[in-house]
């Protein structure tokens, strides 16, 4: 059952009977951040840009065409200020990984990765005094970076869970990629776009515009983050010299009780 609709779940007698759907709740993440910090309409399309000029490279993906700004704008409206275009693509899909201690890495004949280090966080809903303008990853991410010994700055590409597009503009603040405030901008024109944005990510298409089973975590995050790493990827979106990538997850909704989980990725000697 979708956790959303589930009559277990802690906000249910106060937010499911009042009709708040997954993308209402986006929604009023998006506005506030919009209220907040001025963040526009626009600068979400950008991030829904960058992900469909990638997924023209998956012969897999769902959506597997790029698409503008103004076609993502004058999309349908879901829940104001959401457009169609900024949610992501609902199919079947799945995904597998495996992990070998590294003994036996040194032993394949393909490239290994080795993760370096990971955060995982909780953020609860306040007692209704939740604040939208922000995620899990506050502590996830720095959590990583710390076991990892390494900074922002040190990534040269990442998978972010893309449910929405303000999921991803919120989640790059709040991993150290920008100022609280400042995701606007950095994803606006073509900030996110593979293979020399500021930030390269979802060089798949990710959520948006390749594949979104329910509940399918962050596999496929972890799994193109592997390709980068490998220099696997689709020639037009590798990442030159990618020696060190990031993988965020995210669960629950932001709108509501949410958690987060950050892996940071290298090479292995």
């Amino acid at each position: 059952m979708d956790q959303q609709r589930n009559p277990a779940a802690p906000e249910y007698s106060f937010e499911q009977l009042q009709g708040l759907t997954t993308p209402a709740a986006y929604a009023l993440a998006a506005r506030r951040h919009m209220f907040e910090f001025g963040t526009t309409s626009e600068q979400l399309a950008w991030i829904k840009v960058a992900a469909s000029q990638h997924a023209r490279h998956n012969a897999m993906a769902r959506l597997p065409f790029a698409v503008t700004v103004q076609d993502v704008l004058e999309s349908p409206m879901v829940a104001d200020p959401l457009h169609r275009l900024d949610c992501c693509v609902i199919t079947d899909g799945g995904g597998a990984l495996v992990v070998v201690a590294p003994e036996v890495a040194r032993d394949l004949p393909r490239r290994a990765v080795k993760v370096l280090g990971h955060g995982e966080a909780v953020k609860h809903t306040q007692n209704g005094r939740i604040d939208l303008t922000y995620t899990g990853a506050r502590w996830s991410g720095p959590e990583a970076f710390r076991e990892a010994g390494a900074k922002p700055q040190d990534i040269d590409y990442a998978s972010i869970y893309d449910s929405f597009t303000i999921t991803v503009l919120e989640t790059v603040e709040d991993l150290g990629f920008c100022e609280n405030g400042g995701g606007g901008p950095f994803v606006a024109d073509g900030g996110l776009s593979a293979p020399n944005g500021r930030l390269p990510f979802n060089t798949d298409g990710g959520g948006l515009c390749n594949n979104h089973p329910g509940n399918r975590g962050g596999v496929t995050k972890v799994i193109e983050a592997v390709r980068q790493l490998r220099n696997e990827a689709h020639p037009a979106v590798q990442v030159p010299s990618c020696e060190l990538a990031l993988a965020h997850g995210t669960g629950g909704t932001l709108g509501s009780r949410m958690g987060s989980a950050t892996l940071i990725l290298g090479q292995a000697d």
